[in-house]
């Protein structure tokens, strides 16, 4: 999937950057759509009694200018994969891809997507924290940026960013299988691209839109052979019938397509989710099978219960040894 010129047929753009050099090229992306000016972009993105369900089939865009806090800290149940400074930026909001369990559906009361358009600020913040040291960024957390790329031109800015900046680790989470992106960019150590990986059954059931497995590796494959770090993200498992199977049987096929000895490192992570987005997500998805799921709350987040949780995280772990080795796994425990 990615953002064609039919895909959005309304535009709704802040009055104060209808000028802006970025905003007239995001326009010129979308001939046919009608252009509405809006005082600010919460005008249209947080009012109240929105339908998630109706405006996957028809989203809108929304060009905006960020205000306040660009960079901000990790939340702690994100693999921080050993940094002692993790922090993420938000320059996209909202998704191209409607999968079932993502936490985005119980934060926004809308599915229609927000680009800001001065990146330069996340620029300028990420430079003031690095006068204090070496930084862990994760710049898709709210957003997946490649099927946006030929959109925002973020990744290739970000990409143009990090050559400048030795102390600067980027991490792209995706779940896209373009691979057309990697060799437009310059290979750099800072620059992570992670795939995020699930048995074909759990892509068909819950992650609508995205690619398949075999084109999430065959992506990753060529970001890898391009000279980017690759990062390969087993997150969320969800417990699914047959669930050892499914996952065990993943593991064969990515261990076919990929080295796994050259990959960065592996993160493995089960299904958690805000207390407060999850009883939000109940209410509006009451048929979802995986948010109805009787999870356990524990610090303010929903979780399987902890033997349930061990079991997923160390079967899959142990899977992925004789493939990739102990040292590269990760798991969320070993934030702590």
């Amino acid at each position: 999937m990615s953002c064609s010129a039919e895909k959005f047929r309304h535009l709704y753009i802040e009055s104060s950057i209808l000028d802006h050099p970025e905003t007239k090229r995001i326009r010129s992306l979308f001939p046919n759509a009608v252009c509405i000016p809006v005082e600010r972009y919460t005008d249209v993105f947080s009012r109240p009694h929105q339908s998630y369900r109706a405006q996957y089939a028809s989203m809108n865009l929304i060009l905006a200018e960020k205000h306040g806090t660009a960079v901000y800290p990790g939340a702690p149940v994100c693999h921080d994969f050993g940094s002692e400074r993790f922090f993420y930026t938000a320059m996209a909001v909202n998704c191209l891809y409607d999968c079932s369990y993502c936490w985005l559906k119980g934060m926004y009361n809308t599915a229609n997507l927000v680009i800001f358009i001065n990146l330069e600020k996340a620029f300028e913040e990420t430079e003031k924290l690095l006068e204090e040291g070496p930084l862990y960024l994760s710049l898709s957390f709210e957003s997946d940026l490649v099927p946006l790329e030929t959109l925002t031109h973020q990744i290739q800015r970000w990409n143009e960013f990090v050559k400048r900046h030795p102390g600067l680790s980027t991490e792209i989470r995706t779940k896209c299988g373009a691979d057309s992106i990697y060799a437009s960019l310059d290979p750099d150590p800072g620059m992570i691209f992670a795939f995020t990986l699930s048995p074909q059954s759990v892509i068909n059931a819950l992650e609508k839109g995205t690619a398949s497995l075999h084109e999430r590796l065959k992506a990753a494959g060529t970001a890898m052979e391009q000279g980017f770090p690759i990062r390969l993200c087993f997150d969320p498992m969800i417990r699914i019938p047959n669930w050892k199977e499914e996952y065990a049987g993943m593991v064969l096929e990515v261990s076919k397509q990929l080295d796994l000895s050259r990959v960065k490192d592996i993160s493995i992570g089960t299904y958690r989710q805000s207390d407060t987005y999850q009883r939000r997500m109940r209410k509006r998805f009451p048929a979802s099978a995986v948010i109805q799921y009787p999870y356990e709350t524990k610090n303010g987040y929903c979780q399987y219960p902890e033997a349930e949780k061990n079991e997923m995280e160390q079967f899959l772990k142990q899977e992925l040894i004789p493939f990739a080795g102990e040292e590269k796994i990760f798991l969320l425990e070993d934030n702590s």
